[in-house]
């Protein structure tokens, strides 16, 4: 017998908390305005950060309030915000919180009020630092500290809602890996290009915190002057030793007066100062630097649970910030197995898989689910679902590459493809050449793919791109020339994907002293690799870049119409999915907002596609779902509901039809986990990753599914979805179970799982090849390419 352990432990005295608190109404803001969001947004977050206090906005009678402890000092008024200005007017009462008993307009203030509670308590706690506000606390001492990286374990603290109006407080692990050392001492400014825009943990005496700089001023601690908060300027170097907390670390007395002085940005958009020698860099995961470093750090699910437990037990039972005392047990929730099974999956030649033993069907187990995923693919027997000839195909290679492994690359794809995908005509690109022997830099290769491009295309089609990776490119900036080449040939009439040199360079060679005319071959340790990828890019690069899909669902959906949004650099992507889950479209537009949609926009759109779908006879739509990656604005709720109404006067929607609207974070601010516990003979209790599917509902609004599990094996602890239902009447259990299915259709790595549904992976994958930003000037007059030695390195 087994049950699911999450790492929420109750809080277990609300009846005894008490908070008072007073209401603002806030003039100026509505929710008609296409800003109020982010605007409702910017006032919590910049005047809590400058209040230095918990601030909540609540609808009161329709109208928004700001909501502050009684303690806390007047927030500044009026307060310019975007395109607004809001006015906050003191209303005459004061409340006191209940914690126990709340209302809807009282819900999420009790929340943010115990947030900040049980963060202030823990921010006192000399033991932990926290590299920002919302952030995980750290301990002090790092846990590794191998080849020049430091890292330190931390905890993420969220409180959060229970069943029956209970709260809790959520529990994670995380890490951070940070430089041993800090920026060198001697720091230029003509080298400062390469750490800017990088984050650090500035070590202001036992003050740390992260930043992320912005310039480097060209002086030394001891020469730059600030005015701010002083009766006139001092140097940095003085209001460094006056201000920092004591007594004073060895590295901040110590501090050189030659040390140079840098700039970084406020949470308020504040310039400030800081010295180069306190700051030490932060590294990504994805850094290779601290590739083996990271691995240490992927925690097994006991691990896991053990490091939160240890943590709750030792910091949390007995919070006090205050005159408040919160009580946190060291018990956590626990709750019954509930699974969502997979659900059947059709692949070609009319053969459907079925984890659940659907008459009809072909049986595989969950375990084998991914493998045979993957087999019938790649089986000339059933293959890929869709079967539709393929349109014109190119591909776009480097000269150098077509000069060296390209034709043996170009051969092993056609093979890959031609087991993928049978057609009476196999797969043939039409290649086009371009000349990359020039900087391999974004505006000189840009301009290489352009011209041959232009020169050669005999008619629109699809095609893949392949690129080098440029040398102008920093670190963790997003692809520039991928960008700039798939948006510039779509507008030609040819629809890209790009992939890059760099897998075919490791993985093929030429024999020495091979006689002439000897092709490439692969290597015989990189074989594996090499065959992963060319399918990748058959799958993922060509078949979904045509639309073509891999299989699809056999099981309904339980919505008629799934809609998934997705915004990303002023670039929207709709995925459009039917009940039967065959049925498949992605639309695109241009936003006038970077991360938003105007209502105009939204409605237009799904007017557009509802209509082009009762056209094609389909008018059983009667339960619709739109999923949004990430927060729903106002504009977009307005939008799809007038869009709607609209239909239903039109006919082409019936009146009873129910629209339900839902959140799927990519990166959900509660850092949930659940645990799958188990008692051995003898005892002995077993903790595992949870079945995949295995869900937990804690609230009607909040649900978590595990789209991975221990199933498809990964190093770690498995990484439950969240997902909010915000609006609507559709039974969430049913919502919650089309949102796994959905991650059944894991295109990219049929042999794996996939964390995501499919609606809101096809919208990040059209994104990326569509959304990507590109310095238009730079493309068009930058440095006129330069020719280089045939045959020279890059």
């Amino acid at each position: 017998m087994s049950l699911l352990e999450t790492n929420i432990f109750p809080i277990t005295n609300l009846a005894e908390l008490k908070s008072r608190y007073r209401l603002y109404r806030i003039r100026g803001l509505s929710a008609d305005q296409e800003e109020y969001d982010p605007n409702i947004q910017t006032v919590i977050r910049k005047l809590s950060y400058s209040m230095r206090s918990p601030v909540a906005v609540t609808v009161q009678k329709g109208e928004p309030h700001l909501a502050l402890q009684d303690d806390a000092p007047e927030p500044p008024s009026p307060y310019p915000l975007v395109r607004a200005t809001a006015v906050f007017e003191r209303t005459d009462e004061v409340f006191t919180l209940d914690y126990e008993n709340p209302t809807p307009e009282t819900d999420a203030l009790r929340i943010r009020f115990l947030r900040f509670a049980i963060e202030g308590a823990l921010f006192r706690n000399r033991n932990f630092w926290q590299p920002g506000a919302g952030n995980p606390f750290f301990e002090r001492r790092p846990i590794l500290d191998s080849d020049g990286v430091c890292v330190y374990r931390g905890y993420g603290v969220r409180v959060v809602p229970l069943e029956g109006g209970k709260l809790g407080v959520c529990i994670d692990v995380q890490h951070k890996y940070v430089s041993r050392d800090p920026l060198p001492a001697n720091l230029k400014r003509e080298d400062f290009r390469k750490y800017k825009n990088a984050r650090c943990v500035y070590r202001y005496g036992n003050s740390w915190y992260e930043i992320k700089l912005h310039d480097h001023t060209g002086l030394s601690v001891s020469e730059q002057m600030l005015s701010h908060g002083v009766a006139k300027p001092i140097p940095l170097l003085e209001y460094i030793m006056d201000n920092a907390p004591k007594p004073l670390p060895r590295e901040v007395a110590d501090l050189s007066p030659t040390s140079p002085a840098v700039t970084y940005m406020t949470g308020r958009d504040e310039v400030r100062h800081a010295a180069a020698a306190l700051c030490y860099p932060v590294f990504d995961t994805s850094d290779s630097r601290i590739k083996l470093t990271h691995r240490k750090t992927i925690l097994p699910p006991h691990v896991r649970r053990q490091c939160i437990q240890a943590f709750v037990k030792d910091h949390l039972t007995a919070v006090r910030f205050k005159d408040m005392a919160v009580h946190v047990s060291i018990t956590p929730v626990t709750t019954p197995t509930r699974v969502f099974l997979p659900p059947d999956l059709a692949f070609g030649n009319n053969t459907v898989y079925s984890v659940r033993g659907t008459p009809g069907t072909s049986y595989v187990s969950l375990e084998q689910l991914g493998q045979t995923r993957r087999d019938a693919l790649f089986n000339c027997k059933i293959g890929p679902y869709a079967g539709k000839p393929l349109d014109l195909q190119y591909i776009i290679l480097p000269k150098s590459v077509c000069d060296s492994h390209g034709p043996a690359f170009l051969k092993d794809l056609k093979r890959i493809m031609t087991e993928l995908y049978t057609q009476e005509l196999p797969y043939d690109p039409v290649p086009i050449v371009y000349d990359d022997l020039r900087p391999k830099t974004y505006a000189a290769q840009g301009r290489a793919i352009l011209e041959a491009v232009e020169a050669e295309l005999r008619a629109p089609g699809y095609g893949v791109a392949m690129i080098h990776e440029t040398v102008d490119r920093r670190n963790r900036e997003h692809d520039q020339l991928a960008a700039m080449v798939m948006r510039e040939l779509r507008e030609l009439g040819l629809y890209v994907s790009v992939i890059h040199t760099t897998v075919g360079k490791e993985c093929y060679w030429l024999p020495q002293n091979a006689p002439a005319g000897t092709d490439y071959q692969p290597l015989r340790d990189k074989g594996g690799k090499l065959n992963g990828y060319l399918r990748n890019v058959a799958i993922t690069k060509i078949l979904l870049t045509n639309e073509r899909w891999p299989f699809v669902l056999a099981t309904p959906l339980h919505a008629d119409l799934t809609v998934g949004i997705d915004v990303q650099l002023n670039t929207a992507c709709f995925a459009f999915i039917g009940k039967s889950g065959s049925d498949i479209r992605t639309v695109l537009r241009t936003s006038t907002q970077k991360e938003r949609l105007s209502r105009g926009q939204v409605r237009q759109t799904i007017l557009e596609v509802l209509r082009q779908e009762a056209d094609l006879g389909r008018k059983d739509i009667r339960r619709i779902v739109a999923q949004r990656d990430g927060q729903f604005f106002a504009t977009e709720f307005a939008g799809i509901n007038e869009a709607i109404a609209t239909l239903k006067t039109e006919g082409v929607l019936p009146d009873e039809i129910s629209v339900d609207f839902i959140e799927i974070p990519k990166k959900s601010a509660v850092p949930f986990r659940l645990f799958n516990i188990s008692t051995r003979p003898g005892g002995q209790t077993l903790v595992e990753n949870p079945q995949v599917g295995s869900y937990y509902i804690p609230t009607a609004r909040d649900g978590y599914v595990c789209t991975t599990g221990r199933e498809f094996f990964h190093p770690g602890t498995a990484n439950p979805l969240h997902v909010k239902h915000v609006a609507g009447a559709m039974p969430f259990h049913e919502i919650l179970e089309d949102v796994y299915a959905l991650t059944c259709l894991a295109w990219t790595r049929p042999e794996d799982c996939t964390r995501h549904p499919v609606t809101l992976k096809l919208a990040d994958i059209r994104l990326r090849e569509h959304a990507g930003g590109y310095d238009e000037d730079a493309l068009e007059y930058g440095d006129e390419p330069q020719s280089t030695e045939v045959g020279a390195d890059e």
